[in-house]
């Protein structure tokens, strides 16, 4: 069988769910150590960000899915995210800034296994594109963004 005919597995919605909460407090300790970030900024939230304010949110970029099985019922999963950091940059060096940081964060990450729940096990966190623009709104607005990826091994019966 090709991959082209392969059905994709989701992991269930609870696995998700868990693992994006971990992921969110995971991500919140690298917030509280960055001096650069407006004050205003009191953590990452969970695929929203008020208007016209500065903020961050994580959001998934598709659902979880098994890349591989094995024979003890464990699997290896992939988690895709991005990291979208809202800003009103009032220069060029503020809106290279404002990429630095996302880049930054995925710098800190790369390396890291946070602990994402019981029988989880992060097998690896990267960056998978460098922070850029992504979306200019009215009164100087701006979306720049981070793609990551986390790969982990689900252990049954741990």
């Amino acid at each position: 069988m090709s991959s082209e005919d392969r059905t994709i597995e989701f992991v269930s919605a609870f696995e998700e769910a868990g693992i994006s909460r971990n992921l969110l407090d995971w991500l919140n300790k690298w917030l509280e150590a960055q001096a650069d970030i407006p004050f205003s900024i009191d953590f990452i939230d969970y695929e929203f960000m008020e208007d016209e304010t500065p903020g961050m949110a994580m959001s998934l970029v598709q659902s979880a899915y098994i890349v591989e099985r094995f024979i003890n019922g464990a699997y290896t999963a992939d988690y895709q995210f991005k990291i979208i950091y809202r800003t009103a940059p009032d220069t060029p060096e503020a809106r290279l800034s404002a990429d630095e940081l996302l880049d930054g964060l995925a710098q800190w990450a790369a390396g890291q296994k946070p602990d994402i729940g019981d029988g989880l096990e992060v097998q690896e966190i990267e960056q998978v594109t460098p922070a850029a623009l992504f979306a200019r709104m009215a009164g100087g607005w701006e979306d720049h963004q981070i793609f990551m990826r986390m790969t982990y091994q689900v252990h049954p019966g741990k």
